[in-house]
């Protein structure tokens, strides 16, 4: 069964019942299935099942989700060719009938959803307007600015700019899932609702899209929630670079977001990519704001950054084991005055980590410099076997070096909420997180 995309787009309407599509496909009888909805970031099993011989049954969406608007996936689960069907679920019940052995787009039938053929039309128009854009802005580039030819490109390639951010504007109008479906697809590409002729333009224009237009309860439900976030944040760190601007951001995202649930995703989502980027002053920013908002219940996972071993709080005891599987408890301000040195430089890494390695090849060069600025290393690694630790560590110029071959779920990692490796924890002599990166450099210029 070759895999069909259908897209059942329609209206929502409020109703406390399940949420019935009723299915027609006769030459699939025998075949198991499952359907799948989108929570952010979880995609939920919610109904399951074999096609009886005649082809007709009915998948039912559970009233916790109804009513369901977004995206959801119907597949195969018992035949080597898999297949199934990509569906956008329009918050009512619809039906959907196919009478040939390999569905596609023209001998699939839906009822209740009259807006496919709509859907389909408007990434035509796009598709079009981005073509005859592209051929213009190749077109100025082939010519010089003194060629005669090259106003009339020139006036094209405007033209189709403002075509397009036409076409934008008159999506962002309509409330319809279709067009916000269209407009995510579109952010996940890295377009937004103009087309712009530099990467900053772009990422504003974008940002400014997904603080002021975007409907993020039809993000939570489209497939793309971790994509866009991931892009978000990239957006802010890797582009705008402006942590105040970010701050603000987060702030308009959050008051659109009542949703406790979609709310502590979001927060979760962007706390672990800005982790993972090493941007966690970024973090330390908006953690007041995660905590002050009594949306988030459980600071489990990436929300513990927002909790545990930030910039301004008290580090952590560290809990190492020697060689003979002592137990000890290092508390970091006594520490820092017993062995004499100004800070601390905690440094969380994995063997075999690609970051980590390029960061343990780095730390040699930098030795010295780190030395002469009274910080004092202690490295605490994620591996699991003892050989490989040890074969890493009898290389490191420090010799505080501790493993417990618990990874990541290690209770160091846990205390400083260390999700990704390299994370480098800069502690001053008295206890206090300065500085949280994965970056040696940052710790380096930090004063």
């Amino acid at each position: 069964m070759k895999k069909a995309i259908l897209l059942a787009l329609g209206f929502l309407f409020t109703n406390s019942n399940a949420q019935n599509i009723q299915m027609n496909f006769p030459q699939f009888a025998g075949k198991s299935y499952d359907l799948i909805i989108f929570q952010g970031d979880k995609q939920k099993i919610v109904a399951q099942g074999t096609i009886p011989q005649d082809g007709k049954f009915s998948l039912t969406i559970p009233k916790e989700y109804a009513p369901y608007t977004g995206m959801s996936r119907w597949l195969i689960t018992n035949s080597q060719e898999g297949g199934g069907i990509d569906m956008v679920i329009p918050g009512k019940d619809f039906s959907v009938s196919c009478l040939e052995k390999q569905p596609n787009d023209t001998n699939i039938t839906y009822k209740g959803n009259d807006q496919i053929n709509e859907l389909n039309k408007l990434y035509k128009e796009q598709q079009l307007i981005l073509m005859r854009h592209e051929s213009m802005l190749q077109a100025t580039k082939a010519f010089s600015k003194e060629d005669k030819s090259y106003n009339l490109f020139d006036e094209r390639y405007k033209e189709q700019k403002g075509f397009y951010k036409n076409f934008q504007d008159r999506l962002s109008k309509n409330s319809d899932y279709a067009q916000k479906f269209l407009q995510i697809v579109n952010l996940t590409q890295g377009l937004g609702t103009q087309l712009e002729d530099t990467e900053e333009k772009n990422a504003r224009n974008i940002a400014q899209y997904l603080t002021q237009k975007m409907d993020w309860n039809a993000l939570y439900t489209s497939g793309h929630w971790s994509n866009i976030i991931s892009s978000w944040v990239s957006l802010h760190t890797q582009v705008l670079n402006s942590p105040f601007r970010f701050v603000e951001d987060f702030v308009k995202i959050s008051t659109q977001i009542s949703d406790k649930n979609m709310y502590a995703d979001f927060a979760g989502r962007t706390a672990y990519f800005l982790n993972e980027q090493g941007k966690d002053a970024y973090i330390s920013a908006i953690a007041p704001l995660v905590i002050s908002s009594g949306k988030v219940i459980n600071y489990e996972g990436s929300l513990a950054l927002y909790q545990k071993g930030t910039v301004g709080q008290t580090a952590p005891d560290l809990i190492v084991k020697d060689s003979t599987n002592t137990s000890t408890v290092i508390n970091l301000k006594d520490y820092a005055s017993q062995i004499n040195y100004d800070k601390t430089l905690l440094l969380f890494y994995a063997s075999g980590c690609g970051s980590c390695e390029n960061l343990l090849q780095q730390m040699p060069m930098y030795y010295s410099q780190i030395e002469a600025k009274g910080i004092h290393i202690i490295a605490i690694s994620a591996d699991k076997e003892e050989k490989i630790f040890k074969a890493k560590a009898k290389d490191f110029k420090w010799k505080d070096v501790y493993c417990d071959y618990k990874g990541i779920q290690g209770e160091n990692f846990k205390n400083y909420a260390v999700t990704g490796t390299p994370t480098l924890i800069l502690v001053d002599n008295k206890g206090k997180i300065e500085l949280r990166t994965a970056e040696i450099k940052e710790i380096l210029a930090f004063k």
